[in-house]
């Protein structure tokens, strides 16, 4: 009786253990909503990548980032008194199309799946929500609430340190519900709860500015959407010759055979029923990554059951060829379209520095197409050659300009401006760059241009001098 009763004080505690385990990397990574009937959570950060789809909780774990020491060098004190921060949208739903497109294709070829153990996506269906068309999904609200929150927390003593006031304090996003919902759950986290008298839980309410496209005398979004408002990137991107396009067919041709080689066998496909594409491919693809990232479905329950780690990598570097060409380091007029952005930001920092400037924190909210030409403008994340569909792979796997870290659901780019003063009194200025979360260095700054900790808002102009004459128009005329 006693050995029973030391056996069930055990598997007691070893189950305690277990749920206080996994309650604390739910609490950590932001998935308590996922446990809202006290069961310990299942879900842990995909190891795969999937580029710009890829939920930020798993992004971060990739990254390497330099250890974030004090501002101030000797006998310096320094305080954060200023913050302009760009960010993406929280993790959203697919496409609709994609998910009919699939549905239909399964259900039409489903017959051809001759290997038992995948008989399961013969009857597959879209597991989705019809009417949240790419709108922020839970994952999303949750990655933005938490990420607030983490701001108070780090600026609560200084940037963030007095009480809501639109004045000090601004909220600007895209004209897509998705960036407005997202500048939502930050605010709410970061000033809102427990900042005001509203309500039980004393709210306080935050203005949101939308910049919007479709206003009458609004000359478009050029600051956070910037690419909806530059007729010439459009001609140059749509163009066939476009280099991005041309890559990603060569390399697209290469994916459908070698990862519908192996899918194909993994299936028993009857090939007289269903030779498989690469749009095929790409639709058992998106689902996969999809319902990882939305509804954490096991792998082996769901269409990424047909594919392996390589086939992964080969769908994610397609996607990276794409983006470097359309918002990286690929092309002249994508490394220049975030040049109002940096403007903004830049002007923001000096005019603070100046007393010009009554603006405390400064929170944009925009989409990948904000965050990836920015990168690219900073000079960060740029690979010893260009991307090419035939370079090595082992080159490809060491690229830089890999999506899902540094463009990942709910990516941001951080501008921090401190007010340092020596023993003397004499006082200085430095700027800090983090980006997700993360310091790193300035790769153009400094007396010789390159990797320094800190800036000063007078060095950045001479650092990025196309902030200080940005000719946004100029370049997006369509030559006649």
């Amino acid at each position: 009786m006693m050995k029973a009763v030391l056996v069930l004080g055990l598997l007691a505690a070893a189950e305690g253990t277990f749920t206080s385990h996994w309650d604390h990397w739910g609490h950590h990574h932001g998935w308590n909503w996922w446990n809202r009937n006290r069961n310990p959570p299942s879900r842990r950060p995909t190891k795969y990548d999937f580029t710009t789809k890829t939920p930020y909780w798993s992004s971060k774990s990739l990254s390497n980032h330099e250890h974030e020491g004090p501002v101030g060098e000797g006998d310096e004190r320094c305080e954060a008194v200023h913050l302009q921060h760009v960010g993406r949208h929280g993790s959203r739903y697919d496409d609709n199309d994609d998910v009919k497109d699939l549905e239909e294709l399964l259900a039409s070829k489903g017959s051809a799946i001759k290997n038992p153990r995948y008989a399961f996506l013969k009857s597959w269906t879209n597991p989705f929500p019809t009417n949240v068309e790419k709108h922020l999904n839970e994952v999303g609200k949750e990655e933005l609430y938490k990420m607030g929150a983490r701001y108070r927390r780090k600026y609560g003593r200084d940037i963030l340190s007095e009480d809501y006031n639109p004045i000090y304090h601004t909220f600007q996003h895209t004209w897509k519900t998705r960036t407005s919902r997202s500048a939502s759950a930050f605010a709410l986290s970061s000033f809102q709860e427990g900042r005001g008298q509203l309500g039980r839980d004393n709210n306080e309410p935050v203005a949101m500015f939308c910049l919007w496209n479709g206003l009458e005398d609004y000359d478009g979004d050029k600051i956070i959407r910037f690419s909806d408002n530059c007729p010439n990137y459009d001609a140059i991107t749509d163009d066939d010759n476009f280099p991005g396009k041309v890559q990603e067919d060569i390399f697209e041709k290469k994916l459908e055979e070698e990862v519908g080689a192996r899918v194909t066998a993994k299936l028993q496909l009857d090939t007289s029923v269903w030779k498989l594409d690469f749009d095929g491919l790409e639709l058992l693809y998106k689902a996969c990554m999809f319902e990882t990232v939305v509804l954490d479905t096991p792998r082996r329950h769901s269409p990424c059951a047909v594919f392996e780690e390589k086939d992964y990598e080969m769908f994610a570097f397609l996607k990276d060829l794409g983006e470097y060409y359309e918002g990286g380091h690929g092309t002249q007029i994508a490394q220049e379209l975030a040049c109002p952005l940096m403007s903004k930001l830049l002007n923001g920092l000096k005019k603070y520095s100046e007393d010009d400037n009554e603006v405390q924190a400064a929170f944009m909210f925009g989409h990948s197409d904000t965050i990836q030409p920015l990168l690219a403008q900073l000079g960060l994340y740029v690979d010893p050659v260009p991307l090419t569909a035939d370079m090595p792979w082992e080159q490809a796997m060491a690229r830089k300009w890999r999506t899902g870290v540094i463009s990942p659901m709910a990516a941001n780019v951080d501008m921090v401006l401190h007010r340092c003063e020596n023993a003397e009194g004499v006082t200085s200025w430095k700027t800090e760059l983090l980006h997700n979360e993360r310091r790193i260095r300035w790769p153009k700054c400094g007396a010789d241009k390159t990797n320094v900790q800190f800036c000063s808002p007078d060095d950045l102009f001479t650092a990025y001098p196309m902030a200080g004459d940005c000719k946004f128009d100029e370049f997006c005329k369509i030559p006649q």
